[in-house]
């Protein structure tokens, strides 16, 4: 009798840990292949971002956005991408997606699974500048790409369109503010009261002290070669006012523009030539709004 109740008690605990293994094996697929499909998941997201960014920069230099966008997209990981560019919006979305094989859940029938992920960028002219820009102004004019222009700029009379960040026009710290990377970030507002300081950004519509003088001294024309020799682009502002004279003109941040130095005459011609270019730096400040001034310096984001 005991016999026979232990060989029924020892049935029923093989069919309750068949059953246990079974709910088991459910749990260890949803633990594995949902986790393994959240991986997955944010890396077509990265896949998808980074295709947008590639692509709105491409759309903004003239490039082939589409292709632009696939390739960083397909180099993220993804294997079917589908790309919209809309030129008039400045816009590249990216919808990222690839098929994954399942770890566990095979045993449920359930072989692979998806991710998709969608994303959009958007390029515009940059607002303000924290850093990087060189104590130039030029006025304002519709640049062409490519195209070559004379950067001198001088709006007031005595000045050259040399600008001075914290209100010093001495040669030594024009110096300063043109050896690579520069020192934008100390600008100044000279309407701010003496001894209170901004936050040394420069924005479209501040005002920025302008430097008397050609300043023509042999640490200027060094700089100025290292530029012309190195072909390194110098981000200038773009001005579209000028306030006062000599030592105390101002001018007014219309926006930013980039250039390559192609030569300069100082003294004599009392110039500094520089060949327009566009640029992109990845940054969240720009203006898309309708009228925004656009001068070359563009920033991308990203919209979705």
């Amino acid at each position: 009798m005991l016999g026979r109740l232990f060989r029924e008690d020892k049935g029923y605990s093989l069919v309750t840990l068949a059953l246990l293994l079974g709910a088991f094996a459910a749990v260890l697929a949803l633990v594995v292949d949902i986790g393994n499909a959240y991986v997955q998941q944010w890396q077509m997201q990265n896949a998808a971002d980074a295709g947008a960014l590639a692509g709105t920069q491409a759309l903004a230099l003239g490039k082939d956005a589409q292709q632009a966008a696939i390739d960083y997209a397909q180099r993220n990981g993804a294997e079917d991408v589908t790309v919209t560019v809309n030129a008039g919006q400045k816009t590249v979305r990216v919808w990222a997606k690839k098929d994954f094989p399942t770890f566990v859940a095979s045993i449920l029938g359930i072989d692979t699974l998806a991710a998709d992920s969608p994303a959009a960028a958007i390029h515009c002219a940059v607002s303000e500048m924290s850093a990087g820009v060189y104590p130039i102004a030029v006025d304002w004019q519709d640049f062409q790409f490519g195209q070559e222009y004379d950067i001198y700029a001088g709006g007031g009379p005595g000045n050259f369109g040399w600008l001075t960040w914290a209100g010093s026009p001495s040669v030594p710290k024009l110096c300063t503010s043109l050896t690579p990377p520069g020192d934008s970030e100390t600008y100044v507002d000279p309407h701010i009261p003496c001894g209170c300081y901004g936050d040394g950004i420069l924005n479209i519509g501040d005002w920025v002290q302008g430097k008397p003088g050609v300043s023509n001294s042999s640490c200027v024309r060094a700089k100025l070669d290292w530029f012309v020799s190195t072909g390194t682009p110098m981000t200038i502002v773009v001005w579209n006012a000028v306030e006062g004279s000599g030592n105390n003109v101002n001018y007014r941040v219309a926006g930013f523009a980039q250039f390559v130095l192609v030569s300069y005459r100082l003294p004599g011609q009392n110039r500094i030539t520089g060949r327009f270019i566009q640029w992109m730096i990845p940054t969240t400040k720009i203006d898309c709004g309708p009228g925004a001034p656009d001068y070359g310096v563009y920033g991308m984001k990203l919209s979705e």
